[in-house]
């Protein structure tokens, strides 16, 4: 119970002004990036699934669904926008387990709308969602790799209430209730990678998240001791595993948006590849490489990469995002890998495939053992006339090490939202979330994420 009243301590007596501005800052891009990459998301199977079901219920018209031109309750409209965050697999990482706060923007967008609050309230709840998923995330750093869980819908459910219950305003004993009830909601394991599975996840943590928080307001119960008493969270997602009781005693101190634990994807698939990829497009642009002159390409990974990039050769557009070799090939053949490479055409193609078929990714020995959340890809380039070319990559682009410019960041939301809005209403929803400190109320800035629907 300890544990668990702390954090719900340090959920209920957080404050905007208590947040460094550089933390605050670091919060609206990662906004930002995420918002564009949920309107990139809409036009996605995934998420048109998940709106038509959200339109064929009805509900009471609390919040925008991204995209999809209509509004629905505050727990609707976050799992639609959380599937559509995560559709695409384009959203930011952390430092170790992936994209563990994918649902965490649904949540507090939904809320704030439901709530008619504005954006410095947003701003608090998503930094003191990101900081219980980050601190929970280096509490149990084995819980993804030796669990099998997905951390979007483990951890991401605990954030996302965490979140909602600072906007709702609740009490440490409720806020107790809240995390209680989303440990039972809480779920997700990695087998679904490459499939619809996974962005799901990322919905349900963002309503799990808001229906936890609405339920205790209410004065629903559940275990004030979820997280830590026996049979809890803890016991149940990392049984066997070594804990760092440390990591939950610094919530706040310092944040870990502070620290810079954010990674900005610059390529839209699974983020242990951006090594690789990062390794191939220099080699490419060093060699003039073509696909004609390469005999075979070797990729040297972890075996932490080697259990989530699974896919040989993708038979689906989900599948290609978790394909080294699809991705090699097409960052060889095209200079890139961008959202047009994950269509029913692109993973047909010819040529790709072709090249694909001469990729092969192998666990290195000499790549194990290093800091946590590092995960690099040595990659061997034969050519046909003999020659050999090396690269090794650790930190990959978007990084805290390797970070993209405020240009590239805003180029990357410029060709997302695009898909899902117009020239206009794109440059006037990027000006309010670059400003969203200053808006009184959400719902501006919703309605014009909301779109005009397909």
């Amino acid at each position: 119970m300890e544990q668990t009243k702390k954090i719900a301590e340090y959920i209920a007596g957080a404050g905007y002004a208590d947040i460094p501005p550089s933390t605050l800052q670091r919060a609206k891009s990662a906004i930002l990036d995420h918002v564009g990459v949920t309107l990139a998301g809409s036009r996605e199977s995934a998420s048109r699934i998940a709106a038509e079901l959200a339109q064929e219920e009805g509900s009471r018209e609390q919040a925008a669904v991204f995209g999809h031109g209509f509004r629905s309750s505050s727990m609707t409209a976050a799992f639609v926008n959380g599937v559509s965050g995560h559709a695409l697999d384009f959203d930011a990482s952390f430092t170790i387990m992936g994209q563990p706060m994918s649902g965490l923007v649904a949540a507090v967008f939904a809320v704030s709308e439901a709530m008619h609050l504005g954006g410095k309230q947003l701003l608090e709840a998503y930094v003191v969602g990101y900081e219980l998923i980050a601190k929970l995330a280096w509490f149990m750093p084995s819980h993804a790799e030796e669990g099998g869980w997905h951390a979007a819908g483990t951890l991401g459910s605990l954030g996302c209430a965490a979140a909602s219950c600072s906007l709702l305003e609740l009490d440490a004993e409720k806020t107790c209730m809240a995390l209680g009830i989303a440990g039972s909601l809480a779920s997700g394991v990695f087998q679904n990678y490459g499939t619809m599975g996974k962005p799901l996840h990322a919905g349900l943590a963002a309503r799990n998240g808001v229906h936890a928080a609405l339920l205790a307001r209410k004065g629903f119960t559940a275990s004030p001791a979820m997280l830590d008493a026996p049979g809890g969270f803890f016991e149940s997602f990392a049984r066997g595993m070594s804990l760092h009781p440390q990591a939950l005693e610094r919530l706040g101190r310092p944040y870990e948006l502070e620290k810079g634990g954010v990674t900005i994807k610059p390529y839209p698939c699974g983020g242990l590849a951006h090594q690789a990829i990062d390794a191939v497009l220099a080699l490419r642009r060093e060699h003039a490489l073509a696909a004609a002159s390469i005999d075979r390409i070797d990729v040297g990974v972890t075996p932490f990469t080697a259990k989530r990039i699974v896919y040989r050769i993708p038979q689906t557009e989900l599948q290609g995002k978790f394909s080294m070799a699809y991705v090699l090939a097409r960052a060889v053949i095209d200079g890139g890998v961008t959202l047009d490479s994950f269509t029913e055409n692109a993973i047909r193609d010819p040529a790709v495939l072709a090249l694909a078929e001469r990729v092969h990714m192998a666990v290195d020995p000499e790549l194990t053992g290093l800091a946590p959340g590092i995960f690099p890809c040595k990659v061997s380039i034969r050519l046909t006339g003999g020659q050999t070319l090396v690269r090794r990559v650790d930190h990959p682009r978007g990084t805290p090490e390797a970070p993209l410019t405020p240009e590239e960041l805003r180029e990357k939301f410029t060709a997302c939202a695009r898909r899902a809005l117009n020239d206009a209403a794109m440059r006037e929803a990027a000006g309010m979330l670059e400003n969203i400190e200053n808006l009184k109320s959400i719902a501006p800035l919703s309605g014009i994420l909301a779109g005009t629907g397909r």
